[in-house]
């Protein structure tokens, strides 16, 4: 099997907030810049993958279900405070670099999710999430869904 040593966590990570709710996107109805590919069966490999490339210095993994996988990391504190100022967040909870993984399960199979964004907690409460469209990480994410058995959504 093709190693799955993409640029799997170009984000990096560490300091997760407490509370990550991450929905399973329904297919075709992933958040843009997100990818997603079906799998006939869950694909443990890529959620046990998914962990082992966490764990650099500075990286947080959190598992806020079964069937999903977030890596964490702090941005550099110049763009931290960038992203504070400029999508009204706070101090006492910083932005955070996100690359998710979700699965769905549908008939005959998995829907699996592959996400990056920035998280930055609200000045007034919640949490925004920032994208910025990026073809590079998109097109590696997924590469990464294919190499790890993943195929094409079904149509119809």
């Amino acid at each position: 099997m093709k190693p799955l040593a993409l640029p799997f966590f170009l984000l990096a990570a560490a300091c997760a907030q407490t509370q990550y709710q991450v929905p399973a996107p329904m297919p075709g109805q992933a958040p843009t810049g997100a990818t997603q590919a079906f799998f006939a069966e869950f694909p443990i490999v890529l959620f046990a993958s998914a962990e082992e490339s966490c764990s650099a210095p500075g990286q947080t993994l959190v598992r806020p279900r079964p069937d999903a996988v977030l890596c964490t990391s702090l941005p550099e504190p110049e763009a931290a405070a960038a992203l504070i100022l400029q999508f009204d967040g706070t101090v006492d909870k910083l932005p955070s670099y996100v690359i998710s993984f979700s699965s769905l399960n549908v008939t005959d199979g998995f829907v699996v999710t592959a996400d990056a964004y920035i998280r930055v907690p609200q000045r007034a409460g919640g949490v925004r999430q920032v994208r910025f469209e990026d073809l590079q990480l998109s097109d590696d994410l997924a590469e990464l869904l294919k190499a790890a058995g993943g195929t094409d959504l079904p149509t119809g």
